[in-house]
């Protein structure tokens, strides 16, 4: 892990090199979400059903953010912390849990959303047409779940590094 110093150097380059790795970690974030419903709605015929298909996942897809910002956003303050206190073992420590918890909690959400997934989407409301292109989505959408849990709950441990 690369450090900065916020004590030492121009204060405009120390924000920046915390600021741009949490930024192109949402933007990607984002684009994965923009970029489904872009293709999505351009399916002739069934591309209207099929987007509020997507849209009934979108709980799910909070719950997945939920996770992550409770492991990172919770972890990276701890970590903080401990390197506040010189104690490197016990941020090292802090931070291998909340990578440990994203990686663990986000097969769970895999195992949960494939073997539940069908009644969940039935719990949100979603019509036998809709669950057609509904349950695919979702489980094509948990392929990536514990990347993207990584990618973002990772985040707020760079801006915690220093």
């Amino acid at each position: 892990m690369k450090r900065v110093d916020f004590e030492n150097g121009n204060t405009f380059t120390n924000i920046l090199a915390t600021a741009v790795p949490m930024l192109v970690a949402q933007i990607i974030n984002l684009l994965y979400n923009i970029v489904d419903r872009i293709y999505i709605a351009r399916i002739p015929e069934i591309g209207t059903v099929a987007l509020g298909a997507v849209g009934l996942c979108f709980p799910l897809v909070i719950l997945i953010t939920a996770f992550t910002n409770m492991f990172g956003s919770g972890g990276a303050p701890l970590f903080s912390i401990a390197r506040g206190q010189k104690n490197e073992d016990r941020a090292r420590q802090i931070q291998n849990t909340s990578f440990f918890m994203l990686i663990v909690t986000g097969i769970v959400l895999i195992l949960v959303g494939e073997i539940f997934g069908r009644p969940i989407l039935s719990l949100f409301g979603t019509s036998d047409s809709a669950m057609i292109y509904a349950l695919p989505y979702l489980r094509i959408y948990l392929l990536g779940t514990v990347f993207s849990m990584i990618a973002t709950g990772m985040n707020p441990f760079i801006t915690a590094q220093g």
